[in-house]
């Protein structure tokens, strides 16, 4: 896999969440755990970030919040530790970009490359889940294949 790009148009990422963010252990979202039962985004924190970091050649997030004027291109190490910061142009959001999945676990990266369509299926099923419960959100999702 090249190269995976989560797009949202959600409300961004706080400047001052920019260095835990893909850290091991790490939220923003939470403080309390009463603040599980309060969660209405998708977006990527904690976990999921400090393990995508460790699996993908890099991991690259461009991201603006409403208050801000531009965006913020941050690119994080294979530790999840925030590598380099630098402005860009980007609507309010999130976009998330993993490149060369699996590239640093060979059996891995074979095991997924043998299995593309397995773990496209596996993908698309899972978004599917997640649009028929959250019928107010749009889902897209397209797959391009080198010629």
């Amino acid at each position: 896999l090249d190269l995976l790009e989560v797009i949202d148009n959600g409300s961004g990422i706080k400047p001052e969440d920019y260095e835990s963010l893909a850290g091991k252990h790490t939220t923003s979202k939470l403080a309390a755990f009463d603040d599980l039962t309060r969660l209405v985004t998708f977006g990527f924190r904690g976990e999921a970030l400090s393990s995508l970091c460790a699996i993908s050649a890099s991991v690259v997030i461009q991201t603006r919040t409403a208050e801000q004027l531009v965006g913020t291109k941050l690119t994080y190490d294979k530790n999840g530790s925030l590598a380099s910061t630098e402005s860009c142009a980007r609507e309010v959001g999130t976009t998330v970009t993993l490149t060369n999945l699996f590239e640093s676990l060979p059996v891995r990266h074979k095991d997924f490359h043998k299995n593309k369509p397995r773990e496209f299926q596996r993908l698309t099923r899972k978004l599917q889940q997640y649009s028929i419960i959250n019928s107010e959100t749009r889902f897209i999702c397209s797959n391009s294949t080198a010629k």
